[in-house]
């Protein structure tokens, strides 16, 4: 669905939280559950709808897919017998693989772009929104601010973690969540775009 947050929280244009032409999904993950605003990728989204690809959920695979260009042939002498048994093992249309080189056709389908928890109270929201640190940037969204705002509002700050405080519907943005510095994709990350591309194949 589209993101309900471009909506109702205000953003400015090239920050963190510019939010347009962004979906959401409601994702269970890290043993909590977040409201995961993300861009698709219509051309991949499209690609595994046609080829029945859902998502991809080895780890080991994706590592070996990192390493690899996206839509480049790849001399098989250039891999390891470890790598190709790997590549071999993989689902139909993650990659293609001849009696000469190997092409990886899979790409990311969605790139998460912000993790918003939603909390009762303030420290259950930073402390569930602190688990999508390596990922994302990531926000919490509390009813009310605490008789020591200040403190907690510069904890958050600390952390890097945005805070908007009020009704889920039209929330106030009072701490903007900060970017993630020096970001490179990993395997961990892309297996983190699998799970929310899972969940919100799982809504439509």
């Amino acid at each position: 669905m589209t993101s309900p947050l471009a909506n109702t929280v205000q953003v400015k244009s090239g920050t963190a939280l510019n939010l347009q032409d962004a979906h959401s999904a409601r994702v269970r993950i890290f043993r909590t559950t977040a409201t995961i605003v993300h861009r698709r990728d219509e051309v991949e989204h499209e690609r595994r709808c046609r080829a029945g690809l859902a998502d991809i959920n080895s780890m080991e695979l994706l590592d070996v897919l990192l390493d690899l260009p996206h839509e480049i042939a790849v001399p098989r002498s250039s891999l390891t017998p470890a790598v190709l048994r790997v590549l071999q093992r993989a689902p139909a249309n993650v990659v293609q693989i001849d009696s000469a080189s190997v092409t990886r056709l899979a790409s990311p389908a969605v790139t998460p772009v912000l993790a918003v928890v939603y909390a009762s109270k303030w420290r259950d929201g930073l402390e569930r929104a602190s688990e999508f640190a390596s990922y994302i940037p990531r926000m919490f969204v509390v009813p009310e601010a605490p008789s020591n705002s200040e403190e907690v509002l510069a904890e958050a700050s600390w952390y890097g973690v945005g805070v908007a405080v009020g009704p889920r519907a039209a929330p106030t943005m009072v701490l903007e969540p900060e970017p993630l510095a020096d970001w490179q994709p990993t395997t961990g990350w892309w297996w983190f775009c699998e799970q929310v591309y899972r969940h919100t194949v799982d809504q439509v």
